[in-house]
């Protein structure tokens, strides 16, 4: 038993920090004043949103990019509140900005993919940017990615840091913490050509590579998955063609969850893809995560018990906080929003959420008030 203990402990910490410490020494793009401006399309994905759309039209707005050359497709997945309203007005009053509405017409358990396929079809560049309607882009947003394309004219894969608005309180630091680790796990991924995650409110593919590996094809049946089932597919026919945009001008923010449990129902969603997925680095690091936290959770109890000794209960504790604290120091070296205030009480606390996290992903779960990974009827 204590084997096999002190192999989840070392695999925890070796696994993490190797893939975390790449941040470090991943090579940044720099932007250029003197690059050539390229056109991109930026899809937007979008179901009841009326609260949070204010802030990211605000943003596009103050994009510095010549907006001639951006086309922003919104699909409107079935909203119920005035989110088409408020686009509408905005798509008025702003001309110059080239904004296309539409409705999501598939009707199938493919979710937000379906609607990006839709949106590519209708796009009029090759170059594809996705986000979601509850961030707020950073003004250099798109010339990061001109610049990251400039670097690499044949890349097809672009995946780029997001970051949580971060607010005084414990849950949205939770969060914080939590989205600042996925992205270093996500550097180091693509450091050792191995990428398994992004984050699909900040990336870019191209429209040419998307309909080469046909789109979402074999990825139909389960709603969740637009990014990280790309990504497979195009890191399996050229993994060198893809990259991770290292700049902070790309960190795109989004907001935090305001309940635990719309946070714990969101994460369930995120943990369904990783069943799904091929990559078995993906596999290796959900499963030292969860057989970590199941471990610090029940280790009060084997030492009780006897079933380890002090020294043992000792490291699992000290192991598990080193790693977490490492991760944490590289973060913030790049995102500069670690609050370490809460650091010892998100320390207890989100292994248990890991947990209920897993036991959740079990199950169907909803998004927006619609169950998701079941097969939907078309609608007349």
């Amino acid at each position: 038993m204590s084997w096999l203990f002190l192999f989840i402990v070392c695999g925890y910490a070796l696994v993490i920090i190797l893939l975390s410490k790449e941040l470090l020494t991943y090579p940044k793009t720099e932007v250029e004043n003197t690059e050539k401006l390229l056109p991109f399309t930026v899809i937007i994905n979008y179901r009841n949103e009326q609260a949070n759309l204010p802030v990211l039209l605000s943003s596009i707005k103050s994009q510095e990019y010549d907006l001639d050359l951006i086309q922003w497709i919104f699909i409107n997945d079935h909203s119920t509140d005035r989110s088409h309203a408020i686009l509408e007005q905005f798509k008025n009053e702003n001309a110059y900005i080239n904004i296309q509405l539409l409705d999501r017409k598939i009707e199938s358990a493919s979710g937000k993919k379906d609607g990006i396929s839709q949106a590519i079809e209708l796009s009029s560049h090759n170059h594809i940017i996705t986000t979601d309607a509850d961030c707020m882009l950073p003004q250099r947003w798109l010339l990061s990615y001109n610049a990251i394309y400039n670097k690499h004219p044949d890349a097809h894969f672009v995946a780029a840091p997001v970051m949580i608005d971060q607010r005084k309180s414990i849950i949205s630091s939770l969060q914080t913490q939590e989205m600042d680790a996925l992205q270093l796990i996500t550097v180091g991924g693509f450091s050792f050509r191995q990428p398994f995650m992004c984050n699909g409110a900040n990336m870019s593919f191209t429209k040419s590579a998307f309909q080469e590996v046909n789109g979402y094809e074999g990825n139909d049946h389960i709603s969740s998955g637009d990014d990280i089932f790309l990504l497979e597919k195009l890191a399996a026919e050229d993994v060198m063609k893809c990259h991770y945009l290292k700049n902070k001008e790309a960190i795109l923010t989004t907001f935090p969850k305001d309940s635990f449990k719309d946070m714990i129902s969101q994460r369930a969603r995120w943990a369904q893809k990783g069943s799904e997925t091929r990559s078995m680095l993906n596999k290796l690091v959900s499963f030292q995560v969860l057989a970590m936290s199941l471990l610090f959770v029940l280790s009060p109890l084997f030492w009780v018990f006897e079933m380890i000794s002090s020294p043992m209960f000792v490291g699992i504790l000290a192991t598990k906080l080193f790693t977490d604290v490492m991760v944490l120091f590289i973060s913030d070296r790049f995102f500069e929003n670690v609050k370490w205030r809460f650091i010892p009480i998100n320390f207890l606390i989100y292994p248990i959420l890991v947990i209920l996290i897993s036991f959740l992903s079990l199950k169907k779960s909803d998004w927006q008030g619609r169950k998701i990974n079941t097969p939907v009827s078309p609608q007349e």
